[in-house]
Formats: structure tokens, C-alpha cells, sequence
């Protein structure tokens, strides 16, 4: 099974990605679906571990510090991979004594990325593993809409992500303009945090702007 690397490599998975909180996922049901296709014989392995008093099996396991992790194996073949993923939350950040929900999906996860450890869709990792740039954030930013409406938001791929959001809710070229200038300071902060998160925002109005200016044009 030496191909196997060379085949699940030249996949292209571009249109099974997401993107969440700057990270990008490949959909665990496509990879393992197209696995299968190509090697019908594949088989994946969710570890369980015994609890505080090695009775009850869990799956997940918990580090000296509490925190909480998966395992998943995946067996192509005479190849086996297997991946170790911290138990996250939404905001993705790791967690203690995780729910249900955090734990499954952490397994699916993990799943997608040993799949990946074969070849398939392992491109999409690349510089995972890289040292965390120095962007701050730990700060916390207070957007206003358009309407009005004002809320704080912590971090600055959050702050990124809600204007991305809120941006395409204004319906006029006025309302936009508005919008960028009650958030200059928001702006401020978020490009002084991060310029490459702020030049996102950045043509992300100017996209809007364009688009409003064209409609106005039809009309």
C-alpha cells in the first residue's frame, strides 16, 4: 500500500472546506466518504480511556492538568495513523470536563486530520504547526451597527469576523460610510493589532462599497 500517500494526496479537497475562527476545516463525512471510496477496506478507531477511578470508559482522556483530549486512529491498509486533538470550545480554546457535544466534536475532527495524515486533504495543515505569530488577542473592542446597535466583542479575529458580518447588512451606500466612521476606533485597534486582519475588513467594505455603487447605477 506505498501509493496510498501518493493517491489520497492528489485530491483536491478545496470545495469540502470551511472556515472557522481563522482555522480551516476539511468536512470529516467527505474525507472519510471519499477514503472509503478509494479504499473500501479503511477503518478508523475512536480510543477510550477509564475515568478518574478506571472504571467507567470515556472517550477522551484528561492530561495531569485536567485538561481534556481525543484519540482516533485510522488503518489503510498495512498504514496506520493516529492523531491526538485537545477538546475545544467554540471560541477554540481547550477545555476541562467537556460536554458531550465538545467531545464529539473534537472526534470528527480528529478523524478528518488522521485521514489527512494519509494524504487526503493534508495540504490544508500546512503551517498549523508553526509558532503563534505575536498578535495580542486578549482585547476586547466595542463595535457599533449601523441601527444603532452596540455590543463588545474579545479578540481580534472575533472583532474581524463581525464586521465581516455586519458589513453586508447595510443597505445603503450612507449607512456603510456610517458604519466605517462610528467604528473608526474599532478599526484603529484592530489594525494596529493586526494589519492582515484589518486589510480583510478593509476590502471587505470596499467590496460593499462597490457592490451598493453598482446597484445604484441599475437603478
Amino acid at each position: 500500500m506505498s501509493n496510498v500517500w501518493q493517491t489520497l494526496s492528489r485530491v483536491d479537497v478545496s470545495k469540502h472546506t470551511e472556515d472557522k475562527n481563522g482555522l480551516t476545516y476539511l468536512s470529516w463525512a467527505w474525507a472519510w466518504g471519499k477514503l472509503k471510496d478509494i479504499y473500501p477496506d479503511a477503518k478508523f478507531h475512536k480510543h477510550c480511556f477509564g475515568d478518574m477511578d478506571g472504571n467507567t470508559m470515556v472517550p477522551y482522556m484528561s492530561d495531569e492538568d485536567g485538561w481534556a483530549w481525543v484519540m482516533v486512529t485510522v488503518t489503510v491498509g498495512e498504514d496506520e495513523a493516529t492523531e491526538i486533538l485537545p477538546v475545544l470550545n467554540y471560541k477554540n480554546q481547550s477545555v476541562k470536563k467537556p460536554d458531550a457535544f465538545q467531545v464529539n466534536t473534537a472526534l470528527q475532527r480528529c478523524l478528518a486530520k488522521c485521514v489527512a495524515m494519509h494524504g487526503l486533504g493534508h495540504y490544508i495543515y500546512a503551517g498549523e504547526d508553526l509558532p503563534p505569530s505575536d498578535v495580542k488577542d486578549d482585547i476586547t473592542i466595542t463595535i457599533e451597527k449601523h441601527d444603532g446597535y452596540t455590543e463588545e466583542f474579545e479578540g481580534l479575529k472575533t472583532v474581524s469576523e463581525v464586521f465581516k458580518t455586519w458589513i453586508p447588512e447595510c443597505k445603503t451606500e450612507d449607512e456603510l460610510r456610517g458604519f466605517w466612521k462610528i467604528n473608526k476606533e474599532a478599526l484603529d485597534l484592530l489594525k494596529n493589532g493586526s494589519s492582515e486582519l484589518y486589510n480583510e475588513v478593509e476590502t471587505k467594505f470596499k467590496e460593499k462599497a462597490a457592490s451598493l455603487k453598482k446597484e445604484n447605477k441599475n437603478d
